[in-house]
């Protein structure tokens, strides 16, 4: 029951200045902020858990306690993306082996593929690109693919 109505705080903090009308919002943003966590805490219960660090590791003499709401179980973090989205492509440079990845996410793949890396090559160096020479902007809009500057300007970057 106590859950049930921290996870609305936030809600109810926003409901309530409203309804008193309060210009200046910015004075409650610590307040805000606080439902706001609340609200996380109350809505995610399994699979997160507080940390609290009573003071920062630099400074261990002065008070400066901070709480952090830690995701313990990463496939509650990538399930609404997954119900979002038919195909998803994930990569990591780091996690190995890669059979990590349907295990923690709690996915089956349907392609898993591991790509040698090797840094005897040129690498790729991005370029973005805004504006062509004639200052007309290179885009891939709808709307400005018979622009033929615009067209112009693809096959000058070339």
């Amino acid at each position: 029951q106590e859950l049930r109505a921290l996870r609305f705080a936030h809600d109810r903090l926003g409901s309530l200045l409203r309804t008193l009308e309060v210009t200046d919002v910015d004075e409650f943003t610590p307040l805000t902020i606080l439902t706001n966590f609340v609200t996380l805490v109350a809505t995610y219960s399994q699979g997160f858990t507080v940390l609290y660090e009573p003071y920062d590791d630099r400074t261990p003499s002065i008070p400066d306690p901070v709480l952090h709401l830690c995701c313990l179980d990463p496939s509650l973090a990538i399930k609404p993306v997954f119900e979002r989205y038919h195909n998803v492509i994930i990569t990591s440079g780091t996690i190995s082996p890669l059979s990590m990845y349907p295990k923690m996410l709690n996915f089956k793949p349907k392609v898993l593929e591991s790509l040698g890396m090797s840094l005897s090559r040129d690498c790729i160096r991005p370029l973005i690109v805004t504006k062509g020479n004639d200052q007309i902007p290179v885009t891939s809009q709808f709307d400005e693919r018979k622009n033929m500057a615009v067209v112009q300007n693809y096959g000058q970057l070339l």
